[in-house]
């Protein structure tokens, strides 16, 4: 019996792409996209997006909402580019986080809904974080298995932020007694995660398990000869060449992983940001041009994909309704 993931990386505003790309594809399908997915996965603005899927929201809405408000969250302009600009950049972030959590937590209000719980999500889901507390990693889940007693009980939006919270961008964010990071830090994309919560807890094969995955236009990365081999911290810093190496080789990683596993049953949306773009983009960037250029490249990514017969199969899939073993304890 076919068994589908929809699998979202993180990527900060770069999100706008991934639900971008998915608002595409409801529209060409005319339904809600959570109904062809049995799991979904998502991390950081990834795991936004998912939990706001299985919540019932529409690909739309949560585009809109990204449109509407992104620049109330973060910078409104284009990425600093002279030394001047990059270092009032950086130390504004050496005191405290370089973002107020308030206007995230608004938009994330707006997706998933102030008082929804694990327990009221339609599909089962799994998002990444960080626990600070514990010292490891922790994957929040929807009450889809005996075992998993905690998690449904919690806030939306405290997963959500938990799994957001992007070391420097945005404060650690706590959840009763413990304190959470970026779920971005290992496991940036969760298709394997994904691929795992399905062949061990929801008892599935792995030849029945088909993937959509859908990127950030993060994967690509690479160094000029002219940037040196003695980087300190301004040099890392300075074009994201750090998370751009940690988000980019995580996801490189994963994607030959996912193929050599399922082959063709992997589908993988990402769009590698062209070199005039560069400039433009970035985890941080909200402005106008950003917004029309990641539209345009989801747009762009759509029409590449559209004879995918494997796709197509995958959206004439109609995910059962799923009995959740703890929402009704």
């Amino acid at each position: 019996m076919v068994f589908q993931i929809l699998s979202l990386s993180g990527g900060g505003f770069l999100g706008l792409y991934t639900a971008s790309v998915l608002a595409e594809i409801e529209e060409r399908t005319g339904r809600p996209l959570a109904d062809s997915f049995d799991l979904i996965a998502g991390t950081s603005v990834g795991g936004i997006i998912g939990l706001g899927l299985s919540a019932g929201r529409s690909a739309t809405e949560i585009k809109q909402a990204f449109l509407d408000d992104g620049d109330k969250i973060f910078s409104p302009k284009r990425p600093a580019s002279n030394v001047l600009s990059m270092g009032a950049r950086i130390l504004s972030g050496l005191p405290k986080s370089r973002y107020n959590p308030a206007p995230l937590r608004r938009i994330i209000e707006r997706i998933v809904g102030t008082e929804t719980r694990m327990s009221d999500l339609r599909r089962p889901t799994v998002v990444p974080a960080v626990n600070l507390t514990k010292g490891g990693p922790k994957i929040f889940k929807t009450g889809h298995h005996p075992r998993f007693i905690i998690d449904w009980q919690l806030k939306v939006v405290d997963i959500a932020l938990a799994t957001s919270a992007a070391p420097t961008y945005f404060p650690i964010h706590q959840i009763g007694a413990e304190m959470f990071a970026d779920g971005g830090m290992f496991a940036n994309s969760p298709d394997l995660i994904a691929l795992h919560e399905a062949e061990t807890f929801l008892d599935v094969k792995r030849a029945d398990v088909r993937v959509l995955s859908v990127g950030t236009t993060t994967t690509a990365f690479a160094f000029s000869a002219s940037a040196g081999r003695t980087l300190g911290s301004c040099g890392w810093i300075k074009n994201e060449r750090l998370p751009s190496v940690m988000i980019g080789s995580q996801q490189a990683l994963t994607d030959d992983m996912m193929r050599h596993v399922i082959g063709d049953r992997y589908v993988r949306i990402d769009r590698a940001q062209p070199p005039d773009q560069q400039a433009e983009l970035a985890l941080d960037c909200a402005s106008p041009i950003a917004k029309r250029d990641l539209q345009s490249a989801a747009a762009s990514s759509i029409a590449d994909v559209s004879s995918n017969q494997m796709l197509r199969n995958m959206l004439d899939h109609c995910a059962p309704e799923f009995t959740f073993t703890n929402a009704t304890l």
